[in-house]
Order: structure tokens, then C-alpha cells, then sequence
């Protein structure tokens, strides 16, 4: 025999009681088919009794079985539905035994002695306490109370009744079943504005108190025979209903139905939903329909005027209350929505809308300081963006510390911040100085200390003294930004708006487009500048330079345009074009005879960006170039900007075979000790060195140093600006490397280039020759 484990055992019995409600549900059905199936009244008031009696089985194992949270709500249900079933076995019992059944007896009071105790269950069932939020729910539920007890008092009860009105036992029941439906009826709106609608077992409980609801007003207003021991179509909705209580107590689902927690104005707006308003103003309708009605069919009004009048009242009392919470929800929502709508989630200060309504707002002048975190993308980019949201937080926090009452402090987008107030009130210096303060101190994120630096743009909407009108909220953040950008680049990490901060601007975003359109319509040249080997006095190489022919007429140097395209994704096709077409001229130089290594300058962008080394492979392998011809130069400066991305990408380079040279050796800020920890093979001096060694002795022994140490570290240098005699020979005489400049050969077209290495060539060994005689 095999022993199941413990797990597999619970997975068996979870099946097998999950299986419950189905075979319910069909021995259900089969119940209700053979009580209109069987000969004889006794067998199938037998079987009905037997049905209800399985619902209240049905729902007591359940509630044992699943373990609900609100087990008292069900076991209400079960106790009302078991006195229906002792109601019916009474008056089948009272009818068999006397022949006939008195009107009341005691089946009648066991009926209506079930209706409170399970209508006490619904309502455990859909909520557990009385909340505020709850008021709308109930005047819903009393709306519908009372237009359905209208329509049942005007046209079942009291034509029942006759002329006598209420009077005796007799009477009071002939009420008491009507008002039970109605109290059930009004429990049902208030079941089915419930967010617990989701649960079957809560959907098949509705609907079961739907159908009972509905059989038992079908039967007030319809005409019976006095004799009830025939079948009727009516006992079909009272047996179905019995079903469908067994049924969804058996649901699994039925565990999930917890006291619902549901926020106010959740609450209310479920209230107020479409199907909703629909009912509540068709039940508003029903008193003056009803009166309509009975003025057509002639009847007294004394019969009825008084009900119809007590019922308006009510309706009209009701449909106040509904209004007013209404308005209040409105009310609740608009505040909320607006505070949503003008805070930050992250940090919970003020957003940009609830800036510019404060700007808006403020009569006299206004000052924004914007604060932008420097640098924060490469905390997002090596510790991830959940700490770089708490980065965020903590520096809210300490500009909250800056900003007192009559300051605003909000976030404006990813990293920047702004303080806005009236300008009066305001001391931009002693703030941005307090703010570089509070930055000074080391941030302590998770377990990490971090230095986070800040800088601050000011602007106000003063005018600027030539005529230009103050400027409007959204003018007067866009001048704080381009003041914080310009802070940037300041020691003091503070600027001020200034006029040419716009024309900057502006003259950036038009070369931006002109740019756009050189590099569609051709406008760019690549011009060559011949580089010497200083051992054999020949041309070995070529710089390629980037011109742009301006349609204007002038010719742009890199240095014009350059900087602007490296701010944007627009040098990524620049530095495509310039590979591309040099390696291109190469190959034709190659079919001519003339064999030229090849240099290229990569911006800072360039470097660091990941398709460079894909454009790279490409251009190699599409013009047939030789790795070892092509040489990358990039500037001191931008390798030491993060000298770990860019050993990086200058591994990756190097591993291919393609030439690495520091371009502008010694105008920047590293040593050439660290300069080796990168893989390059070349060092180009610059021109500023160069130029002045005739002169200069401090140059002269820069370079020597620098030539004497790069060779020691097996590097190749290349000097920049040779501009005379002397400075070539002292160059050879440094045993310097490579040279050029205009004294060797000034920058030319492609077409013009062979001829130029030839003069070249010819005239430096010419001279070499004449030296050496």
C-alpha cells in the first residue's frame, strides 16, 4: 500500500470538496425536475421539503468546511433558510392531517419569522459595520424600499385588503409577506453595490435572493386559488433559489468573501455608477406614474392618495440625501484630484503645474531658483534606478530644510528641483549658497556614502531693462534652466539668467537643423592634413578633417559646429560620415599607388557610445582597410572623463588593431604615468608646446621629457603645429616620431592630396640630401 504524502493528500481533498458544488448543483436540477415529475402532491411537497432541507446541510458543511472569515453571516443564512423549510414541512404536515390550512397558521409564522433572520445574514454577509461611507448604499437601498412598496401596497396589498382595511391577524400577515420582500429587496440593492461581486459563490447568492424576491412579488400580485395543495410555476422560483443558497455555500469562493475595506469615496462612487442611477431614477418615477395610473383607471383617492403622498415625501427626502452626497464626492474628488494632479509621487513636493500655478498666481515679480543634481545619470546608470529614487528623496528632503513658508519647493522632472517665491521675500545668493551648503555633506544612501554635487540657475520675472516684458511662468522656468545649464560650467556652480543665455540657445537649435541638413545635401568635406615620419622624412599618413561649406559661403572648422552636434544624438552620423568617406578616399588612394595610414578624431560622446565599435567594424570591413591604418584619436580630456569606460571601449579597439592616439597631449589634467594604464600606442603634443620650443626653453624641456618618457613606455609621439625649419630639425634631433603642420603641408581636398605628398616628399629630401652633403 502506498502512503501519499501529507502535501498530495490535502491536493486530493482540496479536488475532491472543490468537486462538492458541482455534484450540488446537479442533484439540485434533478430535484427540481422530479418535483413536478412525481403523481402525487405529498411526494412532491416531500421532495421540495427535501431540497431546502439539502440547502440547509449544504450551507452549514460549507461554512465547517471552507472557514469564512464572516462565518456567522452564513450560518444566519442557513437558520433563516432552515425555518422556510420547517414552514413548508409544517403546512404540508397541517394539510395532510386537518384537509385544509388556516389562514395565518403556524407555517406563517415560521415563514416570516425567517425572512429578518436571513435577511441578518445578507447583510453580515455585505457589511460587517456601520461606516459613513455606508450612507450611500442605504438611501439607495430606501429608494428602492419604498417605490417597490408603493407599487406592491397600491396594486397587491390593498385590493386584497378590500374596504376594510387592516384588521385582524389575517390582515397583518396579508402586509407582513409584502413588506418581508421589500425588506429583502432593499437588502439586494445594497448586495449588489458591493466590490465583493467579483466571488461566484457571492453572485449565486444574489441571484438566489433576486429569484426569491421576484417569485414571492409574482405571487402577491397574481390571483390564486384558495386551495394551495396544487403545483404552481411559482414553486419553481422557491425551489431554484434553495439550490443556488446550497450551491454558493459549497463554492470555494465563498472563503474569499471578507468584510469589504473600501475607502469613502470609493464607496460613494460605486454608488453612483450607471446601472445605479438608471433604478434609483426609475424608483424616483414611481409615485407619479402610480398616481397617473390610478387617475386613469378612476379610482378613489382615498384609497390610495395618502400612500402615494407618504412615499413622494419619502422619495423626495431620499433623493436630497443622494444629491448632497453626491456634491460631497465631487467636493472630496476635485480636492484630491488637484493634489494629485500638482504633486510629485516620489517625493511629495509640488510638481511643474503646481509651479507655474503659483507663478501664475503671484501679483508682484517672482524669482525661481532651478537646482539640478550633476552627474545623477551615472548614479542611475552603475547603482540603478530604486536607489537613484532614493537619491531623489533625500535631496527633497534637504532643500525642504532651504525652503521656509513662503517658498514652494518642487520637483520638476528626473533630477531637477525648483524654489519659486515672490522675488521681495526672496535672497537668491544666500539661498543657492545655503543649498551648496547642504550638498557639501556626503549623502548616505543604503550603505553607501556618496558625494552628490548640485548646481543652481536663477531667474525672475523682472525685466531685463531693454523693453522685454516680464516673463510668463513657463518663460520663466525655461530662463532658470538655461541658467542652471550655464551653472554647469561655473566654478561657483551658481548663474544667473542673462540675455545671451537665449541667443545661445537659439543659435544652437538653428545650427542644429542647418546641420541636419549639410549632412543630407552634401555640405560636408573632409580635408587631409599629411602627417611625416620624422626617421624617413616621408609622408606616411594623413589626418582627415571635417570642413563644413556653409551655404552662407564661409567654411566652418569642427570647433564651429562640433560642440553643439556632441549635445545631441547628432554626432553619431557625423563621426559615420567622416569614417566612412575617409576610409573610403583611402581605398581610391590605393587603387592610385599612394599607401596612407589614416586618422580620425572621436569625440567624447563618440567614446563612450555603445555603437561606435560597430560602426568601426563596419567601415573596416566595407573599404577593405587594414586595422593597423586606422587610428582613432581622442583627447586627453574626454578619456580621463571616466577612465574606466573608456579603457573600456579603447580595449575593445585596441584588440581589433586599430591605432588609439591621446590627441592634445598636455593641455589637460592627467599624468603620462596615468595615460599608460590606457591600451593606446600614440601621443600627439600639442600645438601650444610645439609653436613655442623656439623660443621657450620650459617647452623645449616639456616636449624632450615627453618624447623621452612616452618612448620609454613604448609609445609613439606625433607633434602638432610644426610650423618651421627650426622646429622640425629640433624635433628630429628629439627623435620625435611623426610631425605636421603647415610648414610640412597645409590641409587639403582629397583630390589635391597625391600631388601634395609628392611635393612634399620631394622637397624634404631634397633638404635632407643638401644637410647631408
Amino acid at each position: 500500500m502506498t502512503l501519499l504524502k501529507p502535501s498530495d493528500r490535502r491536493e486530493r481533498l482540496e479536488k475532491i470538496v472543490t468537486a462538492w458544488w458541482r455534484w450540488y448543483a446537479a442533484l439540485g436540477a434533478v430535484g427540481c425536475v422530479v418535483y413536478f415529475l412525481v403523481p402525487t402532491i405529498v411526494w412532491a411537497q416531500s421532495v421540495f421539503a427535501l431540497v431546502g432541507a439539502s440547502a440547509v446541510a449544504a450551507t452549514v458543511i460549507g461554512t465547517r468546511m471552507h472557514r469564512p472569515a464572516n462565518r456567522r453571516a452564513w450560518l444566519a443564512i442557513a437558520a433563516g433558510t432552515a425555518l422556510w423549510v420547517l414552514g413548508d414541512i409544517v403546512y404540508e404536515w397541517i394539510h395532510v392531517t386537518r384537509g385544509s390550512v388556516p389562514y395565518p397558521s403556524l407555517a406563517d409564522a415560521l415563514y416570516l419569522l425567517g425572512y429578518p433572520i436571513y435577511g441578518f445574514g445578507l447583510f453580515l454577509l455585505a457589511r460587517h459595520k456601520w461606516r459613513a461611507s455606508e450612507r450611500g448604499h442605504v438611501a439607495n437601498s430606501a429608494i428602492v424600499m419604498v417605490a417597490f412598496g408603493l407599487l406592491t401596497w397600491v396594486f397587491a396589498v390593498q385590493p386584497s385588503l378590500g374596504g376594510e382595511g387592516i384588521s385582524g391577524i389575517a390582515g397583518l400577515v396579508d402586509v407582513a409577506y409584502p413588506a418581508m420582500d421589500i425588506f429583502l429587496l432593499g437588502l439586494l440593492a445594497h448586495f449588489v453595490g458591493s466590490r465583493q461581486w467579483r466571488a461566484l459563490s457571492y453572485r449565486l447568492l444574489t441571484v438566489a435572493v433576486a429569484l426569491l424576491v421576484v417569485t414571492d412579488t409574482v405571487n402577491n400580485f397574481a390571483i390564486v386559488s384558495d386551495s394551495s395543495s396544487d403545483r404552481s410555476l411559482f414553486d419553481v422560483g422557491w425551489i431554484i433559489s434553495y439550490v443556488l443558497i446550497g450551491v454558493a455555500a459549497l463554492h470555494p469562493s465563498m472563503r474569499r468573501i471578507t468584510n469589504p475595506n473600501i475607502e469613502s469615496n470609493a464607496h460613494l462612487m460605486a454608488s453612483f455608477t450607471t446601472p445605479t442611477v438608471v433604478v434609483l431614477t426609475a424608483a424616483t418615477l414611481t409615485a407619479p406614474i402610480v398616481m397617473f395610473i390610478e387617475v386613469v383607471r378612476d379610482e378613489p383617492i382615498a384609497q390610495w392618495g395618502w400612500a402615494v403622498l407618504l412615499c413622494a415625501l419619502a422619495l423626495v427626502v431620499l433623493v436630497i440625501i443622494r444629491i448632497t452626497d453626491l456634491l460631497r464626492l465631487l467636493h472630496t474628488q476635485t480636492v484630491q484630484l488637484r493634489a494629485v494632479a500638482d504633486t510629485d509621487h516620489l517625493t511629495g513636493l509640488a510638481n511643474l503645474r503646481a509651479l507655474e500655478h503659483r507663478l501664475w498666481g503671484n501679483a508682484g515679480e517672482s524669482t525661481v531658483l532651478t537646482v539640478d543634481i550633476d552627474r545623477f545619470k551615472e548614479i542611475n546608470d552603475t547603482f540603478g534606478r530604486g536607489l537613484g529614487d532614493q537619491v531623489l528623496v533625500l535631496v527633497a528632503e534637504r532643500l525642504r530644510g532651504v525652503a521656509d513658508d513662503s517658498i514652494l519647493l518642487a520637483r520638476l522632472a528626473g533630477d531637477e528641483f525648483a524654489l519659486c517665491g515672490a522675488s521681495e521675500s526672496m535672497d537668491p545668493a544666500a539661498l543657492a549658497h545655503e543649498i551648496q551648503l547642504r550638498f557639501a555633506t556626503p549623502f548616505e544612501v543604503g550603505n553607501m556614502t556618496l558625494l552628490i554635487e548640485a548646481s543652481v540657475g536663477v531667474a525672475s520675472t523682472s525685466p531685463t531693462g531693454d523693453g522685454e516684458d516680464e516673463a510668463t511662468p513657463d518663460r520663466l522656468v525655461q530662463r532658470a534652466d538655461l541658467a542652471v545649464q550655464a551653472a554647469k560650467a561655473a566654478q561657483s556652480r551658481v548663474a544667473y539668467y542673462d540675455r545671451s543665455m537665449d541667443r545661445d540657445k537659439s543659435e544652437q537649435l538653428i545650427m542644429l537643423g542647418e546641420l541636419t541638413t549639410a549632412l543630407e545635401t552634401d555640405q560636408l568635406r573632409l580635408h587631409y592634413q599629411p602627417q611625416v615620419d620624422l626617421t624617413t622624412m616621408t609622408v606616411v599618413g594623413v589626418e582627415a578633417l571635417l570642413r563644413w561649406h556653409h551655404p552662407n559661403g564661409t567654411v566652418l572648422s569642427p570647433s564651429a559646429f562640433l560642440p553643439t552636434a556632441e549635445r545631441t544624438g547628432l554626432i553619431r552620423p557625423l563621426t559615420s560620415y567622416v569614417l566612412t568617406h575617409a576610409l573610403a578616399q583611402r581605398r581610391q588612394w590605393m587603387s592610385d599607388g599612394l599607401e596612407l595610414s589614416i586618422a580620425v578624431n572621436i569625440s567624447t560622446r563618440n567614446l563612450f557610445d555603445d555603437t561606435l565599435i560597430g560602426q568601426v567594424c563596419t567601415a573596416l570591413k566595407e573599404f577593405d582597410c587594414p586595422p593597423g591604418r586606422l587610428t582613432l584619436e581622442v583627447t586627453e580630456t574626454s578619456a580621463m572623463t571616466d577612465p574606466v569606460g573608456a579603457t573600456e571601449a579603447l580595449s575593445i579597439l585596441h584588440a581589433m588593431g586599430v591605432q588609439v592616439a591621446i590627441d592634445d597631449y598636455g593641455t589637460g589634467y592627467s599624468s603620462l604615468a596615468y595615460i599608460e594604464r590606457l591600451p593606446v600606442q600614440e601621443l600627439k603634443i600639442d600645438r601650444t608646446f610645439i609653436g613655442g620650443m623656439a623660443h621657450n626653453p620650459a617647452h623645449e624641456a616639456i616636449v624632450r621629457s615627453t618624447v623621452e618618457l612616452a618612448r620609454t613606455l613604448g609609445l609613439s609621439v606625433t607633434a602638432e603645429g610644426v610650423e618651421d625649419e627650426v622646429t622640425m630639425t629640433t624635433l628630429r634631433e628629439l627623435r620625435c616620431g611623426r610631425a605636421q603642420g603647415y610648414h610640412l603641408g597645409r590641409p587639403t581636398s582629397a583630390d589635391r592630396l597625391p600631388a601634395l605628398v609628392a611635393e612634399i616628399d620631394a622637397r624634404l629630401n631634397t633638404a635632407t640630401g643638401e644637410r647631408i652633403s
